[in-house]
């Protein structure tokens, strides 16, 4: 069965709730189905607003008076199901306005403590967000209990069958009820995600918006709004990390932040350290990082501290960042739809976007194949006269700002004020010698002036701030002040 739903369907009154002033084609299509208590299969692309498509609907058929799971979400990384879970707990929060529906939503990924999550999982929140793995683990300690689900939900569910997750995904529904409803969504097709629509979803309502959005005038593959797509054409000699860098430069006053993409975690340590060398400020993303790095640096860059993120494929799916306003192919991906993710990562929320590729002449000819039967253009663009031959420069300017970590945050009630007092108070700093305050859930980054490093350190390791001690020690070093974050 297929879905014909109107493309003017009145908005829902959660998401109006949620602050939105229309919804997108795959909520128009997929909300109405989902409601009804129907299985679907979804094939929508990333960033379209799918998320909400099977929240708001699903949470709506949850009663909260059951003390069971009746809503499990599988996610194939701990970014992604990291960030349904943020966004189901604000449908949760708007459920509780409208009818004091006060459903609790509990995340299991692996990369966090088991005992913790153990315990969250007994009191049977209504809404786990879980991996594959994970999830089969506590399913078979008899920890996350399936006799109850009313809803299971596959997202990503192409990726998670690339990532070999099909055999757990399959093992998991060997404990499900015997019926479910269930909801697949998905960016492309695979022969893997076929199996599991089969066992799933063979009677359920297939809902495709991709050719809809690809069939917009202002629209590309990616299912984004208008995205340039640009190349940089480099001789083969050239040194990659350095045109990196000078690119990096040249576009610096028209960008605000950057997802860099490497192909393997190698290349993305590679280039965090080469950018650093060259007074580029950036963190690496990649599957190695356990979950309290991934989230710090996801955190720090989120929150204006370094202006790009390098990451893999792999690493930076599900990552939501608002405003991005460039991503960079470091080296160019193998596949057409892998290029359409990254670059579709730029261009949301009705915003035009930037992708930019550095290729060698013969990389470029596998790029302009690569993109073949998409309505893709790419657009040379020029370097500035910076020498791209040369070897990379051995000096460089000095940075005049240091920046401090002090392992005290929001948990314990610091505010920028705080620090900012602090540091001109008790230090002695004046307020020109203290650049950004960034204040994150467990410890702060504050950026002070380069020469006065060495007291700061000092100092601060032996005052109180807000009657606690702290410890402060080197975070890293930036060119200028990028201006406090209060």
């Amino acid at each position: 069965m297929t879905s014909e739903t109107s493309n003017e369907a009145q908005l829902h009154p959660v998401l109006a709730k949620m602050g939105f002033s229309q919804s997108t084609q795959i909520q128009n299509e997929a909300i109405p189905v989902l409601a009804r208590g129907e299985s679907v299969l979804a094939l929508s692309p990333t960033g379209s607003g799918k998320t909400l498509a099977f929240l708001v609907p699903l949470m709506e058929r949850l009663d909260p008076e059951l003390s069971v799971t009746q809503l499990l979400i599988l996610a194939p990384t701990r970014e992604l199901g990291a960030q349904i879970a943020q966004v189901a707990s604000q449908v949760a929060a708007v459920l509780a306005e409208e009818n004091e529906k006060n459903l609790q939503v509990r995340t299991v990924f692996g990369g966090q403590k088991t005992e913790t999550q153990r315990t969250e999982i007994f009191k049977n929140p209504a809404v786990v967000v879980a991996t594959p793995g994970r999830a089969l683990e506590l399913i078979e300690q008899e920890v996350l209990k399936t006799s109850g689900l009313k809803s299971l939900v596959l997202d990503e569910a192409d990726l998670m069958v690339g990532m070999g997750f099909e055999a757990q995904i399959k093992m998991i529904c060997d404990h499900l009820p015997g019926k479910i409803q269930a909801a697949l969504f998905s960016a492309t097709e695979s022969e893997g995600q076929s199996r599991l629509q089969n066992r799933l979803v063979h009677r359920g309502t297939r809902i495709d918006v991709r050719s809809v959005l690809q069939a917009d005038e202002n629209t590309t593959l990616t299912g984004s709004p208008r995205i340039i797509h640009q190349v940089v054409l480099m001789p083969k000699s050239v040194d990659r990390q350095a045109a990196l860098g000078q690119l990096l430069r040249q576009i610096s006053d028209e960008t605000e932040t950057g997802i860099i993409f490497c192909q393997t975690r190698n290349s993305v340590q590679a280039v965090v350290d080469s950018l650093k060398e060259q007074g580029i400020p950036a963190v690496g993303l990649s599957g190695e990082l356990g979950q309290i790095e991934r989230a710090t640096m996801m955190r720090m860059f989120k929150a204006g501290g370094v202006k790009y993120l390098v990451a893999t494929n792999l690493a930076a799916r599900g990552i939501d960042v608002s405003d991005l306003s460039v991503v960079v192919h470091f080296e160019i991906p193998s596949t057409q739809q892998e290029y359409l993710h990254r670059s579709g990562r730029s261009g949301r929320a009705g915003k035009s976007g930037r992708t930019i590729s550095l290729c060698t002449p013969q990389s470029r000819g596998f790029l302009h194949d690569l993109l073949k039967g998409t309505d893709v253009e790419l657009v040379d663009l020029p370097m500035a006269a910076e020498p791209l031959s040369e070897p990379r420069i051995e000096t460089r300017i000095v940075p005049e700002f240091l920046k401090i970590h002090i392992n005290r945050g929001k948990s314990s009630k610091l505010r920028p004020g705080d620090i900012l007092g602090a540091l001109t108070q008790s230090v002695g700093l004046q307020k020109e010698d203290v650049g950004g305050i960034f204040i994150f859930d467990h410890f702060t980054h504050v950026e002070v002036a380069r020469q006065h490093a060495g007291g700061v350190l000092k100092k601060l390791s032996a005052i109180k701030i807000k009657n606690l001690m702290v410890k402060a020690t080197t975070a890293g070093e930036l060119s200028a002040p990028r201006g406090r974050g209060f």
